[in-house]
């Protein structure tokens, strides 16, 4: 049964209109990659999914029921959503930070539990980030940030995450680490839905791909079904090798096809 569901949605940005009619879903332990050029509506549909922006037709359903009519702390103790951008305004201690994302589930003025206390430092450890918890998070690198700003989101113990590029201003190794916690937490139930432009990451690691274009769904499906040459190239105009290397499936770029030229 699909956790978060779109029926006919259609977003526009005053009078511009971004996506139109866009039917998709996403299931309890499934990662659904969010793929397409730049441009193409990923971060709008991805902030109308997480209740932040009004949709003009169509709806979202969150677990059955229409998401416009359901309580605000209710949906923020069930989805929790990681925005693009690593930029922190605040001079607060990383643990401190991490421990926001416990707010939906403390009444007012309620100071965190100790198991508050034990969630953060658990989700800190998992995103290789608990050896900064007492530091400001401005001193830290940008990469640093990434880490804490998706440990805050996971502190949340949401149902579904939904984040944009979560990835960015990681090295390849802290990749490699966020997508095999992403892929651990699948299996114990995480429902996702990431923005991610890799597109080997995405070959790898998520369930089920939608490729936006042309203010639609151009396709969507299994990884097997839709990470396959034609379709990467007709979605990014590019030219594709796919295969594996030890088993594991790979996607290379290997040109553009716009006529572009360099004066």
């Amino acid at each position: 049964m699909s956790l978060l569901k779109t029926a006919s949605l259609t977003l526009k940005i005053g009078e511009k209109t971004i996506l139109k009619e866009i039917d998709f879903s996403v299931a309890k332990g499934e990662i659904v990659g969010l793929m397409g050029p730049n441009g193409t509506g990923k971060t709008t549909l991805l902030k109308a999914l997480a209740g932040l922006s009004n949709h003009n037709v169509g709806k979202i359903l969150f677990d059955g029921k229409d998401m416009i009519a359901m309580h605000r702390q209710d949906l923020a103790q069930k989805l929790a959503y990681l925005p693009q951008g690593h930029d922190v305004h605040w001079s607060m201690s990383v643990e401190n930070v991490v421990m926001l994302g416990r707010l939906p589930h403390l009444k007012s003025w309620q100071r965190p539990t100790k198991k508050d206390r034990h969630i953060v430092k658990q989700i800190l450890k998992k995103c290789d980030a608990w050896q900064f918890a007492q530091r400001s998070i401005q001193s830290l690198s940008g990469g640093e940030r990434a880490r804490v700003l998706l440990a805050r989101a996971l502190a949340v113990q949401p149902q579904i995450l939904l984040a944009d590029e979560p990835l960015a201003g990681l090295d390849p190794g802290h990749q490699l680490e966020i997508m095999g916690h992403f892929q651990q937490q699948a299996k114990e139930g995480l429902a996702m839905v990431i923005v991610i432009h890799d597109l080997n990451l995405a070959r790898r690691f998520c369930h089920r791909v939608v490729l936006l274009g042309q203010q639609r769904v151009l396709d969507q499906g299994s990884v097997d079904d839709v990470m396959v040459a034609d379709k990467i190239s007709r979605c990014f105009s590019i030219r594709v090798v796919t295969g594996n290397i030890q088993k594991i499936p790979v996607v290379i770029p290997v040109e553009s096809l716009n006529n572009y030229s360099i004066k």
